[in-house]
């Protein structure tokens, strides 16, 4: 971690090309989940051409491997690196839930940085952001992403403790960071939407506590400007009161976040699975009839 540190302090474009280099490295050498970064692409987008699915895929490669160098650029970072890197743009649409007390649920997705939402909010609007998380296996890893994610004063809440722990503090006004467009896994409760041309699952555990707690739900839109640069549009998509049986909370961020990639399509993680299995197979594999 200490050498982390010390790259972070270096001006950033003595670390951007190491991000080229790894994005050449990525596409042409070790053709590092090309295929499924292709696929993906292709089916999200049907109407384009195999030449434009290939120039948003090296794109892709470029920023992916950009994302990794602004996360340590980030370590260094001051309040007013953030209201130059990634100002929000809207920040009392938030506030004036915050300062009257109202805890609230900010969802985002894997476009442009999806990690700096969590590092720099909570320094730009002087409140806690907790974020849920769930840990990887490979623990050094691990250890570093949580020294990065927690530099700032974020502060981790593990998925499986999610509704618990947030509970506990239920009163408490602060921010909830929900990254919500990973693919749920197969049993776990969902719903099925039509996304980026696909029927996709998505977690309802942000409508779970929405609903639990009557927080406000917004969506923060992330759009890249330039290299190293962003900014952060708050959107409310949902406040309470809520129907007991339905809030709409999941149907709006998918909306949202389709509008977020379709602005820009290289800017999305198109290296994970997330069409891994339709509904259709995932009854068939509960049912035994695979």
């Amino acid at each position: 971690m200490f050498f982390v540190k010390l790259l972070s302090y270096l001006p950033s474009w003595c670390l951007y090309p190491f991000a080229e280099a790894g994005a050449f490295l990525g596409y042409h050498i070790l053709r590092y989940r090309k295929e499924v970064i292709l696929n993906n692409i292709s089916a999200a987008f049907p109407e384009k051409s195999d030449t434009e699915v290939k120039k948003i895929a090296r794109q892709f490669y470029r920023h992916f491997c950009q994302v990794f160098i602004e996360m340590i650029l980030a370590y260094s970072y001051t309040k007013k690196d953030w209201q130059k890197r990634m100002p929000i743009t809207n920040p009392q649409d938030l506030l004036k839930y915050l300062d009257n007390g109202v805890p609230a649920i900010l969802m985002s997705g894997h476009v442009a940085n999806w990690e700096w939402p969590a590092f720099s909010f909570g320094r730009q609007l002087e409140y806690t952001v907790e974020f849920l998380h769930k840990p990887v296996d490979k623990k050094g890893f691990e250890k570093i992403m949580h020294q990065l994610r927690t530099r700032h004063g974020g502060i981790p809440i593990p998925k499986d403790d999610a509704l618990r722990e947030i509970v506990k503090r239920r009163k408490q006004p602060r921010i909830i960071g929900i990254i919500g467009d990973q693919l749920p896994a197969k049993g776990t409760e969902k719903q099925w939407l039509n996304f980026l041309n696909q029927e996709t699952a998505f977690y309802v555990g942000a409508e779970r506590i929405a609903k639990l707690t009557q927080y406000v739900v917004f969506y923060a839109d992330i759009k890249r400007n330039g290299l190293g640069k962003y900014e952060a549009t708050l959107k409310e998509i949902a406040k309470p009161p809520y129907r007991k049986e339905f809030t709409g909370v999941i149907e709006k961020y998918a909306a949202c976040l389709e509008e977020s990639i379709q602005r820009n399509p290289s800017d999305y993680l198109w290296s994970h699975k997330r069409w891994k299995y339709t509904k259709a197979q995932e009854e068939a594999a509960l049912s035994g009839n695979t």
